[in-house]
């Protein structure tokens, strides 16, 4: 085992020779599952400590290297694996993309949280095709796009939404907030998520308000900043009187977001 990490040092030093794809594989296909194993997290300490002065040459060939060492491991070692890549900014990408769509949610879910170098196209192909521990990731990435954010709320449950609602990164179209407000009528910890967004217009809170019972709107008037108590204030009076405002028509905001030409690849 020793030999194989000084073999793979000394070939990321040089340029990586063509010999040491092979001499793994022969390892791999002889060996035991611990001796993958053990191979896999030498190999993955190298790169984690050299990755910071590695050519993208040399990130290539451990990620060849990395894919091969990967196949046939314990889940629990993949989950270490994902969780000890996800946040670096030269990442293997295949072996990155590979980790993203596993099957097991515990094994993705770090590289769908957290990994930049996943191609949105990835991310969306994702969020039509797997469960909600994959939603629940994809809903809590630092930045979140419109057409995922969409996705996520048609596809989604309970759980995927008030992460959703809590990501100040998650951008949301006028109708994916109105969905949002659906959603918190009959989710206390959705409405307060929401309350705290900057990007919550005054309509959509007044509407958020007019749908909550009092003791959620006196809930959501603790929870609001200064600036929009007022709004809440004004709302929940509104309730209370004999014609109140219209609100808005969730049914056609589900039906706006229905409608984009999202396509399950």
């Amino acid at each position: 085992m020793f030999l194989v990490a000084e073999h793979f040092r000394t070939a990321m030093t040089v340029i990586a020779s063509p010999d040491l794809i092979a001499k793994l594989d022969h390892v791999l296909k002889a060996g035991s599952p611990d001796l993958r194993t053990r191979m896999l997290q030498e190999v993955a300490g190298l790169f984690l400590e050299d990755a910071h002065r590695l050519s993208e040459h040399h990130v290539e060939v451990f990620d060849d290297i990395l894919i091969r060492l990967s196949e046939s491991v314990e889940l629990r070692t993949l989950t270490t694996l994902s969780r000890s890549l996800a946040d670096l900014h030269l990442v293997p990408r295949e072996l990155a993309r590979r980790l993203a769509n596993h099957d097991d949610a515990d094994v993705a879910a770090p590289m769908l949280r957290a990994c930049e170098c996943i191609p949105e196209t990835d991310l969306i192909d994702i969020a039509w095709m797997r469960a909600e521990g994959h939603l629940s990731a994809i809903a809590g990435r630092k930045a979140v796009s419109q057409e995922l954010t969409d996705i996520l709320l048609m596809r989604g449950d309970s759980s995927v939404l008030r992460v959703l609602a809590g990501n100040p990164g998650a951008d949301m179209t006028s109708a994916g907030l109105a969905m949002m407000v659906d959603a918190a009528e009959r989710d206390e910890v959705i409405a307060g998520a929401l309350v705290s967004r900057k990007d919550l217009s005054h309509r959509v809170l007044a509407d958020l308000v007019m749908r909550s019972a009092p003791r959620q709107q006196a809930r959501l008037l603790k929870i609001a900043g200064p600036d929009i108590q007022d709004v809440i204030r004004a709302a929940s009076a509104a309730r209370a009187s004999a014609n109140p405002p219209a609100t808005i028509d969730h049914a056609e905001a589900r039906a706006t977001v229905a409608a984009k030409p999202f396509q399950a690849v």
